[in-house]
């Protein structure tokens, strides 16, 4: 089972924070994640997965940031 640090686990679910900056949050996740396996508080395999959950975190804010509507496409204004 996979058991990260909880500090670290709730700087990972600030979604708003995350949305608001995005690659900030991300290089705090890093870097928090780094020093937490530098303390030997976590292994290479949970440190391998914190990067690649702070990674995931960046691109989902990102693509959470974008405007949702529907996209609008003009087919009338095509000459021939």
């Amino acid at each position: 089972m996979l058991s990260l640090p909880s500090a670290w686990l709730a700087e990972l679910n600030d979604q708003h924070a995350l949305i608001a900056d995005p690659d900030g949050r991300a290089t705090v996740l890093t870097e928090l994640a780094v020093s937490a396996h530098r303390r030997c508080d976590v292994d290479a395999d949970q440190l391998a997965d914190m990067l690649e959950f702070a990674e995931s975190a960046r691109l989902w804010a990102l693509e959470h940031d974008q405007p949702c509507g529907p996209l609008r496409v003009d087919l009338g204004s095509t000459r021939r």
